[in-house]
């Protein structure tokens, strides 16, 4: 899908709190990762910019893990990436699949860039790396197509963000039902039960809908 020259996932469709809203993380954080020093931002994006695109909001899913899970710093997931635009000319390498499995001597270097700076020291880069790659649909170009966030208390990918459904919302994967319409009718008092009868999918779905707008 294209609007006008840009593509869907380059369409600006998420305002700053959105994204930082869609992926459970606080918005002091993001805005931190998007503000410029004399490198410019971690995330690819310009002093223009006032809404993002679902490959920037894709980028934030990849650095919250890395950040988080993996304990990487940010300077080093700067260094990674900035290593491999400027080496391979990808635009946003945080989140291309040669970023896990990629033989590419380039693509090595950067996973020893992470790697060797996270909590875990020297490990199986496929393993942690593929943590937030298995979580991410990848379509034409290597592009994200979708991106499968973490719920609380398991591994399903039950949330979906795809830009092509509900302008790019959190919707329970594969319904196009929206979590916000989910969370509206649980907090208008009607029963994880009613609901998931209502618009016919299972209870555990829309379980994994409130837990993941809970968090």
């Amino acid at each position: 899908m294209i609007y006008g020259e840009v593509s869907v996932q380059e369409y600006p469709l998420y305002s700053r709190r959105d994204v930082s809203e869609a992926l459970r993380m606080s918005h002091s954080t993001l805005y931190w990762w998007l503000r410029s020093n004399h490198r410019g931002s971690v995330i690819s994006v310009s002093r223009h910019d006032r809404a993002l695109n679902f490959l920037q909001l894709s980028e934030a899913f990849a650095i919250a893990h890395m950040r988080k899970t993996l304990g990487i710093s940010l300077s080093k997931i700067r260094q990674a990436s900035e290593y491999l635009r400027n080496n391979l000319g990808i635009r946003y390498p945080l989140i291309n699949p040669g970023i896990r499995v990629g033989t590419d001597v380039y693509f090595r270097h950067a996973r020893d860039i992470l790697l060797n700076a996270s909590r875990h020291g020297q490990v199986e880069s496929e393993e942690l790396i593929g943590e937030y790659i298995s979580r991410i649909a990848f379509g034409e170009e290597d592009l994200p197509d979708a991106v499968y966030p973490w719920i609380p208390g398991n591994e399903r990918r039950s949330i979906q963000i795809n830009p092509r459904i509900r302008f790019g919302q959190p919707t329970i994967a594969g319904t196009g039902i929206s979590v916000a319409a989910v969370r509206g009718r649980f907090e208008a008092d009607e029963s994880p039960e009613d609901i998931a009868e209502s618009y016919e999918i299972s209870h555990a779905r829309v379980e994994d809908a409130l837990a993941y707008a809970a968090c």
